[in-house]
């Protein structure tokens, strides 16, 4: 089963990203399904301990706090694919696939930096940073 789980969201996640890239938006149905679909996941079998699937949820939230704050420099949408994701993965997970996404993150914006391809000013898309550390995690784990 949990290989089907991590090939729905990952399938889900590259959707977004797609998304997210060519109209710099993240339909919010898909996010409410994914959401209940990790929801009854976690409820079905249960791989995360509840405070760590809180802890995932609060980085979620912190997230979009910070989006807030910095007039959507941070999506909402992000935001609350990081919390679907904190739902389905619990905090650890979560650290690890925010890692690998602010990780290569940082790297494209040095390319395209370097390229003179971007000014500071202008934004990348994250939620395909946010798939390729989720597959990335999957990879090295073996999963």
């Amino acid at each position: 089963m949990e290989e089907i789980s991590h090939a729905i969201c990952t399938g889900i996640l590259v959707y977004l990203s797609v998304e997210d890239v060519r109209k710099r938006k993240i339909p919010l149905v898909i996010l409410t399904v994914g959401g209940c679909m990790a929801f009854l996941y976690q409820l079905m079998w249960g791989t995360e301990d509840i405070w760590e699937i809180a802890a995932g949820v609060g980085i979620g939230v912190c997230f979009l706090v910070v989006g807030w704050l910095t007039g959507e420099k941070i999506g909402y949408g992000d935001g609350i694919v990081i919390m679907v994701l904190g739902i389905y993965l619990g905090i650890w997970k979560l650290l690890e696939v925010l890692a690998g996404a602010f990780f290569l993150l940082a790297v494209a914006g040095m390319i395209c930096l370097a390229g003179k391809r971007f000014s500071r000013k202008q934004t990348l898309p994250f939620c395909p940073f946010l798939t390729a550390g989720y597959v990335i995690c999957l990879l090295c784990k073996g999963g």
